[in-house]
């Protein structure tokens, strides 16, 4: 007994030592929160789990885009899955299936899944083995409605097809790539917020009742799922021996290593187009990676205006965090904990991100997950409503034609009355599917079409279809650098004067801080400089004030009183202004700018840019005076030349600037004392009978007057082209250009003066080629002369050798 007394102690010290550290372990267990596993020790649990609670997410989520990137045909709850119509375009779908001896079209009885959720292409799997499965190299175009080849290489089957190493990354959850299986088709909650088990057992864990730092726990077990690089893990293109796509990536860790996954170089001509945009598929990370989006916030942070309002369109996740604290706040959501803490400027870390314009869930615009229209989401942003010192550009207000001064009334842009959107030009499509061409570039960069190269659609010749892209890149130059060099011009001029007024500062400053030097809205980004140029007397135009706009008729009505002359106005260039040859090709080659049926066709308003009546028609120029209707009220008859220099004035057509300062202007002869007014004619057909009625005496000039001599041939010269500079003149100032002379009488300066002083140009020629010949006057000279010592040199040298032949003759 005594023997077995220590071992008996021993036994029941150890017991209660046991017993009391059990307790203590229960006690200080339940006097902490219970701790969630690391997201790296996490499982999968599937969507099923996860919708259990978020049960709104996950409803809104089963039917988008990303939950449908692969469906199990062989599961009768994805009936329908398939999409492709096996009817039609066998041919294409012919191939050789492995253990078959004939080659024949794949039906749906040979598709295991599908991919793609048949926004635009869909794909199908064949099952070559267990868990081996390749893509059939046929495609659905959604679109088209048609068969397609889908051809990575040209055999099937061939490495290229293999699903596991170049598709499954991105279709599935969870996938394993050491045997390539997965947890669950498709994009799932897991793929986005990482492996679940951890959230849920934390969750679980803190029972009915959760406290403050259990739900902190919860949170921490599970990545929000917002993160750009979680989009880029499949939206983009990069580096990873064996793969198509990152195969060690999880929510809430770094996307790129340096022993790992890397993005495609932007010198990688493979994946990148010369202008900047993505040449391959899912690559809108790469293309956002870049962009002003997401680099908004580093630009907030450098500028000196920098402030924490600013983070409302600068950062992504202040955006996101506002959103979550207004939930928090409305009565109708019951949360647990409090709302998060508001984002500052110094605690911001991310730029303007994908899921700031698409959803996480799906219960969005369309199936590209957009949270707001297109338009909402750019112009929420994109706009200087306070035109606030060119730190924000006015994008909105220039396209949209708000008027900003009271001078100069709005004109909205050609592109928004026309349907086009930010996104037309922004954001030009980088795939094609058959003939259709989708997938918008994320770079957020419109592709000029003198950037792109063959095959790349641009973000102009899908609208103007009748334009090459080689001329509209030409427009675009001509417009920018014109609106550039007015702006510079303009900058000088203001920096150098003290009186000026301040709607000038506001118009100038807001055509610069716009940006875009015309493209936005060309026709008011010109009036708003016009305006400017005239009130500092950098130019001169034609008040629109002093020529009255009038109401348009129709000229059919006009024709039941003034039938002759309708009848000679109908064929004349006035009616036919805007329909001639001459001028459509000319206005297809300038890019149709609307603006330019101001003068060719009649009833234009600038605000609309939309038209009445092709040319000009009668109440262009006969108007109602008095405020009554004619009849009974009388009509202007328009023998005023402003009523004609209304359009035959300015840069394009300077007739009427030309005619003001000639001397038919300061004697009063108007336009229609030369024109006949309806067939655009002259008053007595023949040019030197018309001109003669006045100037009789210039008739008798029996040299230039000659039978083949007219007066304009002198008098009314046009000049497109002066010193290299082009400059339009149509001759009606009517002096004597002597350049016309040469025409017929050659070089003017050698006719004018004596021939032995040549001038200019033709001094400089002579005194080169005189030079010329001096300079070959003396090598000529040096080369005789060292003919002449040369020759000397060799008759010595043969008197030599002729006289030592004859010593040694006469020794022998």
């Amino acid at each position: 007994m005594n023997s077995r007394s220590p071992t008996l102690k021993q036994a029941l010290i150890a017991g209660c030592s046991l017993l009391i550290l059990a307790i203590g372990s229960f006690l200080s267990l339940a006097a902490i929160p219970a701790q969630a596993q690391s997201l790296d020790e996490a499982e999968y649990i599937g969507s099923r789990d996860c919708a259990s609670c978020h049960r709104d997410l996950g409803r809104s989520h089963r039917e988008s885009a990303h939950a449908l990137t692969l469906q199990d045909a062989q599961d009768a709850d994805n009936a329908g899955a398939i999409l492709g119509n096996f009817d039609q375009d066998g041919d294409v779908r012919t191939l050789q299936f492995p253990g078959e001896e004939t080659a024949r079209a794949f039906t749906a009885e040979d598709i295991a899944f599908v991919i793609g959720s048949g926004q635009h292409v869909q794909r199908y799997l064949y099952e070559a083995g267990k868990d081996d499965y390749l893509v059939l190299p046929a495609e659905w175009n959604v679109i088209e409605q048609r068969w397609q080849p889908y051809a990575p290489a040209d055999q099937w089957p061939d490495p290229a097809y293999e699903w596991g190493p170049n598709c499954a990354g991105c279709h599935t959850t969870g996938l394993n790539t050491q045997d390539l299986a997965w947890e669950e088709a498709g994009v799932q909650c897991e793929s986005c917020h990482g492996p679940g088990s951890a959230h849920a057992d934390a969750a679980d864990d803190a029972g009915g009742v959760i406290s403050p730092e259990e739900l902190v726990s919860i949170r921490a077990a599970i990545a929000p799922g917002t993160d750009p690089q979680t989009c880029g893990s499949c939206h983009s293109a990069g580096t990873q021996d064996g793969f198509a796509y990152p195969i060690d990536y999880l929510p809430g860790k770094a996307l790129e290593h340096d022993d790992g996954y890397q993005l495609v170089p932007p010198d990688d001509s493979a994946h990148w187009h010369v202008s900047g945009h993505a040449a391959q598929q899912n690559m809108q990370y790469n293309e956002w990676h870049a962009s002003g989006h997401a680099n908004a916030l580093k630009t907030l942070k450098t500028s000196d205006y920098a402030q924490d309002s600013c983070l409302q369109c600068h950062s992504g996740d202040y955006l996101q965090t506002e959103a979550r604290i207004a939930s928090y706040a409305d009565p109708a959501n019951e949360y647990e904990g409090d709302p998060p803490v508001v984002v500052t400027l110094d605690t911001a870390e991310d730029g303007i991100t994908c899921t700031n314009c698409h959803s996480l869930h799906g219960d969005t615009i369309g199936m590209d997950l957009l949270v707001e229209s297109p338009e909402t989401l750019c112009l929420d942003c994109h706009q200087d409503a306070g035109r606030t010192d060119q730190v924000h550009h006015p994008v909105v207000e220039m396209f949209s034609g708000m008027q900003i001064v009271d001078l100069v009334p709005g004109v909205p842009s050609n592109h928004l009355t026309a349907g086009a959107t930010c996104i037309t030009c922004h954001m030009p499509p980088t795939l094609q599917v058959g003939d259709t061409w989708y997938s918008g570039s994320h770079s957020m960069m419109p592709a000029f079409p003198g950037d792109v190269e063959e095959g790349q659609p641009d973000s102009c010749t899908s609208c103007h279809t009748d334009l090459s892209p080689a001329y509209l890149q030409e427009f675009i130059d001509k417009i920018q650098n014109k609106v550039s060099n007015r702006l510079s011009k303009l900058q000088i001029t203001i920096d150098d004067r003290q009186d000026i007024p301040s709607w000038v500062h506001e118009a100038v400053d807001f055509v610069a801080g716009d940006g875009s030097l015309g493209v936005h809205n060309y026709a008011y980004t010109s009036q708003l400089l016009d305006a400017v140029e005239v009130n500092l007397g950098i130019t001169t135009v034609v008040v629109p004030e002093t020529i009255p706009i009038h109401e348009i008729e129709d000229p059919q009505d006009c024709a039941e009183c003034h039938a002759d002359e309708h009848r000679e106005w109908q064929n004349s260039p006035h009616a036919n202004a805007s329909l001639s040859q001459t001028f459509q090709a000319k206005y297809a080659a300038d890019g149709q700018p609307s603006y330019c049926m101001s003068c060719h066709a009649s009833g234009y308003d600038p605000r609309t840019e939309q038209y009445v009546f092709e040319g000009v028609v009668c109440s262009n120029c006969h108007y109602t005076t008095a405020g009554v209707a004619h009849p009974p009220g009388p009509v202007e008859i328009a023998t005023n030349s402003q009523v004609c220099g209304r359009c035959h004035s300015g840069e394009h057509s300077p007739t009427y600037n030309e005619w003001l300062v000639s001397a038919h202007s300061n004697v009063g002869i108007d336009c229609v004392d030369c024109h006949t007014p309806h067939d655009n004619g002259l008053i007595l057909d023949d040019v030197n009978e018309t001109c003669g009625s006045c100037h009789q005496e210039a008739l008798v000039d029996e040299i230039h007057m000659g039978d083949d001599m007219t007066c304009v041939d002198c008098h009314m010269s046009r000049i497109q082209n002066q010193n290299g500079v082009q400059v339009i003149s149509t001759g009606h100032s009517m002096n004597i250009d002597p350049s016309v002379c040469a025409d017929c009488h050659g070089n003017t300066h050698l006719l004018s003066r004596d021939g032995n002083q040549p001038m200019g140009e033709d001094h400089a020629q002579v005194v080169a080629l005189e030079d010329k010949v001096t300079q070959l006057e003396d090598t000529a000279n040096q080369n005789l002369n060292s003919g002449i010592v040369g020759g000397a040199l060799g008759a010595l040298v043969l008197a030599l050798i002729v006289f030592l032949t004859v010593r040694l003759g006469r020794i022998r």
